[in-house]
């Protein structure tokens, strides 16, 4: 049995955000207790860690990312950056950057991921993890995302037609050790037929899991929500009476802000065509980034945090940048939102919370110490000095430890 105290640190209620001066006991993997020092008994021989005047927040979660994928480059070209490492980047290399960019959430304060799927390096890089070959956030995999013939990202996926060839792709992935299913709904178009939608749906409920969708146009959007999709990635425009049935059911949107954000900013630097990124400025100017997402918001509809990690301009430790954007374009409209997007909503969407997403004794102790007051600086949430998963200090000073084992 091991102890660490964390003594002097102001803890973050997410519930009522907000920021009272506490101690944290872990015991193990779990918090123990929290509250005042002289709340419980310490263990004399526990290992102190002196937060003094930091502000303690439950654990980050990046809930879209591709852990395969490097994040670097633009991507516009018909054989571009991600598709050439789609068929062409060996099993090992996959793995490889699959596990440097654990290492690089890791150091942002990310305590979980949820991969949304590009080829078999999550599963790869979990099993590093299970192994204590590396050490890094709590990962959850779709596997490869499901996708019609020839359809959105079919050269990174699993492509399946009719509701038969969509429910045996669901099991493939279950087989493999999927925690999720990722279905790609449309592209320039709708792309799966409602039954194939329903059966995707219904085969992952009846396997325990739950299931989400690049979806991003309206009748696309219509289709998974009439199918029964858990959750919708990115954040598209849906006609009212759907954004209305999604707030209902409780179906959690991940807005993603960051492809569009960042490679606009950053795209010319790395070959983005001045034609692509004129019309990017034409299209922000009549739709700009969160449109459809303020609608979403004022609807009642509830957000968690992703930032589409791995695709081009979006690298896997950049997350301020999401978090700006989402405040910037008033997608949320305080900071507490958005950490509750991090955190206790990032947990809901899972389907964990009763382990994760807040600062309560019995939780799993993954936590996140940072410098200054992020409901009046929401920059502190970048100035991360410690991280805990599972209760191990994985990163001490704003430095990485021991992540590597072997």
């Amino acid at each position: 049995m091991s102890r660490t105290l964390l003594a002097g640190g102001l803890v973050f209620d997410v519930h009522t955000g907000r920021r009272e001066r506490a101690d944290i006991l872990i015991e193990d993997q779990t918090l123990l207790a929290v509250g005042g020092a002289d709340e419980f008994a310490t263990d004399p021989h526990a290992t102190i860690v002196n937060i003094a005047g930091k502000t303690v927040l439950p654990g980050f979660s990046n809930n879209h990312v591709h852990v395969g994928w490097s994040g670097m480059g633009w991507d516009g070209s018909p054989t571009g950056i991600l598709r050439d490492q789609a068929l062409q980047d060996s099993d090992g290399i996959n793995g490889i950057k699959a596990v440097a960019n654990l290492r690089k959430s890791l150091k942002v304060g990310l305590t979980a991921l949820r991969d949304l799927g590009m080829n078999n390096s999550a599963f790869d890089a979990n099993e590093a993890l299970k192994r204590g070959m590396v050490k890094g956030p709590r990962l959850f995999i779709a596997g490869k995302a499901i996708m019609c013939t020839g359809g959105h990202t079919w050269w990174c996926g699993r492509q399946a037609d009719g509701p038969e060839g969509v429910r045996l792709a669901v099991r493939e992935q279950v087989k493999a050790g999927a925690d999720h299913i990722k279905i790609m709904a449309s592209e320039h178009t709708v792309q799966y037929t409602p039954a194939e939608l329903q059966a995707a749906a219904d085969e992952t409920h009846l396997l325990g899991k739950r299931i989400t969708t690049h979806s991003t146009l309206p009748q696309s959007i219509r289709n998974v929500v009439n199918a029964g999709f858990d959750s919708i990635e990115h954040g598209g425009f849906a006609d009212d009476d759907v954004l209305a049935t999604i707030a209902e059911r409780g179906i959690m949107v991940i807005p993603t802000l960051s492809p569009n954000v960042l490679q606009t900013e950053r795209g010319p630097g790395r070959g983005m065509p001045e034609d692509v990124l004129a019309a990017r400025h034409v299209r922000f100017a009549k739709n700009p980034p969160g449109a459809a997402l303020i609608k979403m918001r004022q609807a009642g509809i509830k957000f968690a945090f992703g930032t589409d990690a791995g695709s081009p301009c979006v690298p896997h430790d950049e997350i301020l940048g999401e978090m700006r954007a989402l405040l910037a374009h008033e997608v949320v409209t305080s900071p507490l939102e958005l950490i509750r997007m991090l955190t206790i909503n990032s947990a809901e969407l899972r389907g964990d919370a009763e382990k994760l997403g807040s600062v309560e004794a019995g939780k799993l102790a993954d936590l996140v110490v940072v410098d200054g007051d992020p409901l009046t600086d929401v920059e502190a949430l970048g100035r991360v000095r410690h991280v805990f998963v599972a209760g191990e200090h994985l990163v001490v000073d704003g430095e990485l430890h021991d992540w590597y084992t072997w």
